[in-house]
């Protein structure tokens, strides 16, 4: 019997047996009172990581931003110019960072951080967006995993197309970005074939995806007026 009930029938046997008190004092499960983590669930799994990943690269990114200005002696304010306490911290990261081969000019590897910026982010909430969406909502059929193998992809195509900018190799650096642009328009089309009652959700869900494709065309834009 309960510990709680047998103490409160010692202590006050007037209160009725139906009195809403039973305190289990037995020893629970392991993890049995413990909130259960996401239980496994591909698609949050796969936006933690990639969340993640995508946050460190562009970290990395700055880095070499600032390395190319240590390299290029361009620094990215006048006033950099002329104080001499910066002076002296730019000349040590200089002596850190400025080691090896030549790095682009530091406008063009800001380049990289601005594409970044403007791609994962809208990628994020998208897999953000279909987390709202459960299967079973339309999705094409597709599962929880096989979305998540579309976050990983995206992943590591921006890693690749990260390193292929860097050092400027082309076309695989082009090919990389027409790849990711692909799933990107993927994940997008398939976050429009979700059903999801609460209206808010929807719109969210559908905002968010119809955001993204006008991303993906104005970049497609963007090559069509630089050829």
């Amino acid at each position: 019997r309960p510990f709680g009930r047998s103490l409160l029938e010692h202590t006050c046997p007037h209160v009725p047996q139906s009195f809403p008190l039973g305190i289990n004092m037995a020893s629970p499960a392991p993890g049995a009172d413990m909130p259960a983590s996401d239980g496994g669930d591909p698609l949050v799994e796969a936006f933690i990581i990639a969340a993640t990943l995508m946050g460190l690269k562009l970290l990395v990114v700055h880095v070499w931003t600032v390395r190319a200005r240590c390299q290029h002696d361009d620094e990215a304010q006048p006033e950099d110019k002329t104080n001499r306490g910066f002076q002296l911290i730019s000349k040590v990261v200089g002596a850190v960072l400025a080691h090896g081969p030549m790095s682009k000019p530091p406008e063009l590897v800001e380049r990289l951080a601005k594409n970044a910026a403007e791609n994962e982010p809208f990628f994020m909430l998208v897999t953000l967006a279909l987390i709202r969406a459960p299967a079973g909502t339309g999705r094409f059929g597709m599962s929880n995993e096989e979305l998540a193998n579309i976050v990983y992809a995206f992943v590591a195509l921006r890693f690749v197309h990260a390193f292929f900018f860097l050092l400027a190799i082309q076309p695989f650096r082009t090919i990389t970005w027409l790849v990711s642009a692909g799933v990107m328009i993927t994940q997008a089309v398939v976050a429009l074939d979700c059903s999801v009652a609460d209206p808010l959700a929807y719109a969210f869900v559908t905002g968010t995806a119809l955001l993204h494709l006008k991303l993906v065309l104005v970049h497609v834009w963007t090559v069509r007026a630089r050829c």
